[in-house]
């Protein structure tokens, strides 16, 4: 990691260290600890206690688990933390920072994280730090049948601790848009740094692969995959190539692959790193980014920004955006065909989307270049490790 010479995270010490709170354990696979991770040099780690509400899958240093919340008890339970044992949980955390002479409190907004911030803001007694990838409330709750109903609740925490807080980071500029608008917020816009160039490769093997297009990650439920494999096998069948799928990582995978049984090839390949899974992704002809289109989803798919993107950009294979026309993610397209959409849930308009694609020749090379460029827009690992800790180092001011 690149030294930054300017006042800010750095300045945090182990004597005076900075408390980062999250919901997920550190060495977590989704795309806030990815993103957490990919801020956080050795330097900077020296000088922050990272406290969590979930065991991480291996020791590690300089991280407590909080013990007055259910991981203390037994199994993970996060509606007991969000609800009955946030405030033994901000309490135990001012107890640490007390302990530990903590300078500022650092919490990412997501779960049980923030009634415990809503709390501890309200305490005052330590300047906050607060990091919001995804809206608890309507990109979260209201598309949970079981926290549905505590919605208005959970925005409500939110709400009161993003007016209160020092500082917020967001991840993308629609998402400060809406909290500019609903709570009176400003915030800056904080990416994933990625500290790699996007290698150059070879051009896509349709002799080996026939018509493959991968998917990494989440898809938010089952129902995009069986329209996408559909779109694949009508695409397959107008361009006489096998129809193949690639699903990468918690999917619904094993589902597909029944489903489409002697239709579609389907390969699930569960949780692979992303060291692993980059040059699996570089063998798909091209990788589906998508968003839900229910109007329950329409906050998620307009203020998130969805961490795989910066690994399917480190493939270098063409981005098929299943997304709605309000998607955070629509900006990527543009005239160079890179990244292009399918705006509907017809399947046929998906084949389509695909076959053009396919009678593309650019979109059989390797797109390097077209993601570097993403890269530097969003990724820039100097722009964003700047952002943060400037607003960090802002707790000390």
């Amino acid at each position: 990691m690149t030294d930054l010479p300017w006042f800010g995270l750095a300045e945090f010490t182990p004597d005076r260290p900075i408390l980062l709170l999250t919901d997920c354990p550190p060495d977590a696979g989704g795309g806030g600890a990815v993103i957490l991770r990919s801020l956080l040099g050795p330097k900077e780690r020296a000088g922050v206690i990272w406290l969590t509400l979930s065991p991480p899958n291996h020791p590690m240093e300089n991280v407590v688990v909080l013990q007055s919340g259910s991981a203390g008890r037994g199994p993970r339970s996060v509606g007991r933390d969000t609800t009955i044992h946030a405030g033994k949980l901000s309490r135990e955390v001012l107890k640490i920072a007390h302990e530990r002479n903590a300078a500022a409190i650092w919490v990412v907004m997501h779960n049980a994280a923030v009634p415990i911030a809503a709390k501890l803001v309200r305490a005052g007694r330590i300047p906050m730090h607060l990091t919001v990838h995804d809206d608890p409330a309507f990109a979260n709750a209201l598309r949970s049948k079981r926290y549905f109903a505590l919605v208005p609740w959970i925005e409500s925490r939110f709400a009161y601790a993003m007016k209160r807080a020092r500082s917020t980071d967001v991840i993308c500029d629609a998402m400060d848009d809406r909290y500019r608008k609903r709570y009176g917020v400003r915030s800056v816009v904080v990416h994933r740094a990625l500290d790699a160039p996007v290698a150059s490769g070879p051009s896509y093997d349709a002799e080996r692969h026939g018509l493959r297009i991968g998917v990494l990650g989440s898809t938010y439920s089952y129902e995009p995959l069986p329209l996408l494999a559909r779109a694949v096998e009508l695409a397959a069948n107008r361009l006489n190539l096998p129809a193949r799928l690639r699903i990468m990582g918690k999917s619904y995978g094993e589902r597909l692959r029944d489903e489409f049984a002697g239709r579609v090839e389907v390969d699930v390949t569960g949780h692979v790193s992303e060291a692993d899974a980059i040059p699996m992704l570089a063998e798909c002809f091209a990788l589906d980014l998508n968003y839900p289109f229910g109007r329950r989803d329409a906050v998620l798919r307009q203020t998130s920004f969805p961490t795989k993107l910066s690994t399917y950009i480190q493939a270098g294979r063409p981005l098929l955006l299943h997304v709605p026309p309000d998607s955070s993610v629509m900006p990527l397209v543009d005239e160079t065909g890179y990244a292009v959409p399918w705006a509907d849930l017809d399947p046929q308009a998906g084949a389509d989307v695909i076959v053009a694609m396919w009678n593309d020749p650019k979109s059989h090379r390797c797109r390097a270049d077209d993601a570097s460029r993403i890269k530097a827009k969003y990724y820039d690992p100097t722009v964003n490790r700047f952002r943060l800790y400037e607003a960090l180092g802002g707790l000390l001011r």
